[in-house]
């Protein structure tokens, strides 16, 4: 009986240290990913999207943990927010997907911004002194690598623009 009892012990003991270990895995990965993508991007000192038409302005400006807004051209009236901890980290997320140095060959979707049709954006990211930027593509519809960061930083602007 004793050797039943002793035998089952060391299972469950080996079982939780399995556990632990699987554990310890996981969060060592989600460090090293976070890292990683803190590397990747810790260059970047500011993106900017810019959005323009006859009578339109839509400047939106991202460095460090505030994002610049400007809705008209006098650079005055633009409006400062600080990013929350949550918004910093998708952003991180989505410009760790992004090869800056390939936003100059980035061709756009539609070509509406060429008649009047959509107001002229471009999305511009300095590294450095090395500056990176797209060729002018419809406000609304950006290509498709630089869509998912052109969207969060709209819907950040709108949901700070709210508060």
């Amino acid at each position: 009986m004793k050797f039943v009892v002793c035998l089952f012990l060391m299972l469950i003991t080996a079982k939780e240290c399995d556990e632990k270990k699987a554990q310890t895995a996981n969060s060592n990965q989600t460090e090293v990913n976070a890292e990683t993508i803190e590397k990747r991007i810790q260059d970047i000192d500011m993106v900017k999207y810019l959005a323009v038409s006859r009578g339109f302005h839509l400047e939106i400006t991202l460095g460090g943990d505030r994002m610049e807004v400007a809705t008209s051209r006098d650079v005055k009236s633009s409006k400062s927010y600080e990013l929350t901890l949550e918004d910093k980290r998708e952003l991180m997320h989505i410009m760790s997907e992004i090869n800056v140095s390939t936003l100059p060959e980035l061709e756009a979707p539609s070509k509406a911004h060429q008649y009047d049709g959509a107001a002229i954006a471009t999305l511009e990211m300095t590294k450095g002194e090395d500056s990176y930027k797209t060729m002018a593509f419809d406000h609304g519809k950006p290509p498709k690598a630089i869509q998912a960061l052109v969207d969060k930083m709209i819907s950040i602007k709108d949901r700070m623009a709210k508060q």
